[in-house]
């Protein structure tokens, strides 16, 4: 059955479909039991297209795929809908429906599975005739809609391999590809000959620099071990957050790096056992119990015909920058900054 009435919201008419359920009494008998609905639609609201689902899909595909975004290693197309999409509207906001899926995905610790399926779909949006605002989706946990294609083992090794094929580190590549191109435009780091050299450079960056070039010259002197495995642009989630936390404590508290160090300022440059080009580096600010220390080495960064490729890089750093009332108040005491900083 279809069904016309009056909806919830002025001049727009639902539409029900329903069908009628009845039971065998025996005898060749059958009795009414049920209605039960099937779809919801709201008249002169169209169903999304696929290219407004894609178009969400592509802002948040990490919403949308969910668990799976960090598992699946290709697409074989696009999310489709369904061959019965079965458009249901809980609300002139909100529709759910039916996408098609084929995918690789690992399988943790065993293989790479091929599967196609159905995904349950929902977009929501904050006005009846507005643009969809969120997606969400999770993949069918009826059997009938899912369909393993086909399976094949790998070992843990292969499988790391497959990690850096997952969509979610291939986008997060490209992404962190793109902002380093762009962050690269800022400013130029050089090849640095000495520890010396490359302390001077980012007390200068750290001064009177920004957060843009701070972050662009760490992402290019930091020590590999700082990235996910296989990237050179993304940081491991834990080294994110601590540099996000640095730039904030250098550029953007109520003490400022520049108000702690001088332009040249007391520092000493310490080599580890018998390592000519392992270093510690230790500046030294204007008060008590604060200091911003670097460990730098020459590190290998790949081959040329068998020859190691070496850098000068950041092993480990701590840059601090003290915000209790008593540092305030010592700068604050000076009437010059010469007085505080007399080398400058």
């Amino acid at each position: 059955m279809v069904i016309k009435r009056k909806s919830d919201y002025p001049g727009i008419n639902l539409i029900v479909y329903e069908d009628v359920v009845y039971q065998y009494t025996g005898g060749g008998g059958y009795s009414f039991w049920k209605v039960r609905v099937l779809t919801n639609e709201y008249e002169g609201i169209p169903n999304p297209s696929l290219a407004d689902i894609t178009n969400m899909i592509n802002k948040d595909p990490e919403k949308f795929y969910g668990y799976y975004y960090g598992l699946i290693t290709k697409l074989w197309h696009q999310p489709q809908l369904a061959d019965t999409p079965s458009f249901n509207w809980s609300s002139p906001k909100t529709v759910e429906f039916k996408m098609k899926m084929k995918y690789d995905y690992i399988v943790r610790l065993k293989g790479i599975e091929t599967v196609e399926c159905i995904w349950n779909v929902q977009l929501y949006r904050d006005e009846p005739k507005g643009p969809w605002k969120t997606i969400f989706a999770t993949r069918s946990e009826d059997g009938t809609e899912n369909q393993v294609v086909s399976f094949k083992e790998y070992t843990p090794q292969q499988l790391a391999d497959f990690e850096k094929q997952t969509l979610q580190f291939t986008m997060d590549e490209q992404k962190g590809k793109q902002q380093a191109a762009e962050l690269a435009k800022i400013i130029t780091v050089p090849e640095f000959a000495n520890a010396d050299e490359m302390l001077r450079f980012l007390h200068d960056v750290l001064r009177n620099g920004n957060p843009d070039k701070l972050r662009a010259v760490m992402l290019q002197v930091m020590a590999p071990g700082f990235f996910v495995e296989g990237s050179k642009v993304q940081l491991t989630p834990n080294e994110e957050r601590n540099l996000a936390d640095v730039i904030t404590a250098v550029y953007n508290n109520k003490v400022k790096y520049k108000d702690l160090y001088c332009a040249v300022p007391p520092y000493k440059v310490e080599r580890w056992g018998n390592s000519d080009t392992r270093k510690d580096i230790t500046i030294r600010s204007v008060v008590d119990n604060c200091n911003t220390l670097f460990t730098v080495d020459r590190v290998n960064i790949g081959y040329v015909e068998g020859v190691p490729v070496t850098r000068l890089v950041i092993l480990s750093y701590g840059i601090y920058v003290r915000q209790d009332q008593d540092a305030i108040n010592y700068i604050n005491s000076f009437s010059n900054r010469s007085k505080i900083c007399p080398n400058d």
